[in-house]
């Protein structure tokens, strides 16, 4: 057994050979190899590391040390080489300019299996990471790259024991052409099982609401269910925020408003007209340290209100740009900026506006805390019920919070020489709203203000139904009630594998935490799964760390996708898959230490020109 122990060992690298231990000139001869593939390895690591490109039009023979700055351009990691070099480190260059011209270790193919293992150490530490804490849900999200190629990203979220926090970790990208649901999910089971994760903890999955994912029968979660039926599904909460706001924007007045908006971001764009815009601030707010409108963004609605709040910090400039505009001999641009000028002199687009601005504020804190890793799911329900309860409470005081803004808008109309007049009305009218009143203050509340904000939380409440009902057996760990024994009892059956405890034993458990927390109420999931002692509550710990992981949103995967477009450009847009992964890993995954001795290691596992171990 010892024999065998020490042959996987040599084999494996973690142990000197004998030839090596008996032969001083090879022990001596691998040790300066291992020196000089070092600062090849450390080069790839830093470009890895800053999502810098390693490549260049000629990055092919001997690297030219003697001049600085080559007439064509060899790349990133041939220019730090040569900066190395000519910082002082002579020792490498003169083993570089002595090594065969098939050992320089500097080629593309060298660089590709460097960057493979790195990628392969990095995998290997988090799939450790995502087995010991035996519970982890699945995120991903679909995109396509530069080169057309549709990139599925695979990212996990797990309860790493070690901080005590929650952690989302990008894994890696998948090239699919099969973008149906059982073709997704099968792409999804077959990469998380040859990465090494055990998929026996697979206990949930995030994903946005496209058909292809949320499928009830198709759908990728469907279909990962039925091999696997603890892995619950969650619908991104980013995006039933999102669509939550979508839908209620579907207001005629609200809808209209957004699209003049869009309209004055897009006419400002150009560089003329934004050079008016630019100095029009300046001689209005040279205080304002905005300069340009922000861009309304067509799927994160909740972002649209920092684009609001701009428009509005920069209202009086904008109007005296366009006026400025509209006088030029340009007939096309004199008549787009007037249009433009007469939709936003407008009580009924000022009020729609500030009506927008004040809905939207109430929503931000709870899009900025679902972005964030460590915020578990009955938090985040609890932030979205106090944002319906505010919404409830703003329709509730309807007459005094609208005649603020109403009161705001008039002044603003006055300065302007605008008034805020009520649109002609009908007996019968099926295109907008047809309130009998005189009062613009009354009409526009009821057509707009009550209207918006009805839809809102009636959106909020609907959209987050489903994450509720996920949850609901679950708040039995967390509340101080004695009477929702049942539903501890219906947990223990669904997670009847993951309970290492008889029943009764369970029972007794919870009936001393529910004792516990009593005395000290949990704050949130992560809270109560810190002050859960595991050996005392195996079975409340269990269940905590499965609620826990529950995914909440898709953030993580889409995060990737920055990097995505960074390390995949126009100018790098034929860059293989398991390069492209190896540093998406080393940029994503920063935190994660690196040393060269493991790297060398993995080169030395393959039979190689210069002896590494």
């Amino acid at each position: 057994m010892e024999k065998a122990n020490g042959f996987l060992n040599i084999f494996n690298n973690k142990q000197v050979s004998v030839a090596v231990q008996l032969d001083t000139k090879l022990k001596l001869e691998i040790e300066e190899n291992r020196l000089f593939i070092q600062p090849i390895i450390e080069t790839i690591l830093v470009c890895g590391r800053q999502g810098i490109a390693l490549r260049g039009h000629k990055d092919y023979g001997p690297i030219q040390f003697e001049t600085p700055f080559p007439s064509e351009n060899d790349g990133n990691f041939r220019a730090l080489l040569r900066y190395r070099v000519n910082g002082g480190d002579q020792i490498f260059r003169q083993r570089l300019q002595n090594c065969p011209r098939n050992a320089t270790y500097t080629s593309s193919v060298i660089q590709n299996q460097i960057i493979d293992i790195i990628g392969s150490i990095i995998i290997k530490k988090l799939v450790n990471k995502i087995n010991q804490a035996k519970c982890f849900t699945v995120l991903a999200d679909e995109t396509c790259d530069i080169s057309g190629i549709e990139q599925f990203s695979l990212c996990v979220r797990y309860y790493d024991s070690d901080t005590n926090m929650m952690r989302e970790d990008f894994l890696k990208f998948v090239p699919v052409v099969d973008v149906t649901g059982n073709g997704l999910a099968e792409v999804l089971i077959d990469s998380l099982k040859n990465i090494g994760l055990d998929l026996n903890f697979l206990r949930g999955q995030g994903y946005d609401g496209a058909s292809a994912m949320r499928g009830h029968f198709n759908g990728v979660q469907a279909v990962v269910r039925r091999s696997y039926p603890l892995a619950v599904y969650s619908h991104c909460s980013s995006h039933s925020l999102n669509l939550a706001i979508s839908d209620a924007c579907n207001i005629k007045s609200i809808r209209n408003a957004t699209g003049t908006l869009q309209a004055i971001y897009v006419f400002f764009k150009t560089p003329k007209r934004q050079n008016v815009l630019k100095k029009t601030i300046d001689e209005i707010a040279p205080e304002n340290k905005k300069k340009k409108l922000k861009d309304l963004c067509p799927t994160r609605w909740v972002e649209r209100h920092e684009s609001v709040m701009v428009f509005l910090e920069l209202f009086d400039s904008v109007i005296e740009a366009l006026e400025e505009i509209s006088n030029w001999v340009d007939r096309e641009t004199s008549s787009k900026s007037n249009n433009l000028l007469c939709s936003i002199k407008n009580g009924e687009f000022l009020l729609t506006v500030h009506i927008l601005a004040k809905v939207l504020s109430i929503s931000l804190p709870l899009s900025r805390q679902l972005q964030t890793e460590n915020l578990d799911l009955v938090k985040a329900m609890e932030l979205a019920e106090d944002v319906t309860h505010t919404a409830m409470d703003l329709r509730r005081k309807a007459e005094a919070e609208f005649k603020e803004i109403y009161t705001e808008v008039s002044r603003k109309c006055e300065t302007m020489g605008v008034a805020i007049t009520v649109p002609r009305l009908t007996k019968n009218q099926n295109h907008r709203s047809n309130f009998t009143t005189n009062s613009s203050e009354e009409y526009f509340r009821l057509s707009i203000y009550i209207p918006f904000l009805d839809s809102f939380s009636n959106q909020l409440r609907d959209r987050f139904l489903a994450h509720k009902s996920l949850v609901k057996n679950f708040s039995c760990l967390l509340s101080v009630q004695d009477d929702d024994e049942e539903n501890f009892v219906e947990l223990i059956k669904i997670y009847a594998e993951d309970i290492v405890v008889d029943d009764k034993s369970a029972k007794g458990e919870f009936l001393v935490w529910k004792q516990q927390i009593k005395n000290s109420t949990p704050k949130h999931v992560i809270d109560a799964l810190n002050n859960c002692n595991s050996i005392i509550f195996p079975t409340i710990h269990r269940l905590l760390v499965i609620l826990a992981t529950f995914p909440v949103t898709t953030s993580t995967s889409e995060r990737s996708f920055s990097t995505l477009r960074r390390l995949k450009t126009y100018l790098r847009n034929t860059v293989g898959e398991n390069r492209l992964n190896g540093l998406a890993l080393m940029n994503i995954h920063r935190d994660i230490p690196i040393s060269t001795a493991e790297v060398i290691d993995g080169l030395a596992i393959q039979s190689r020109r210069l002896k590494f171990t």
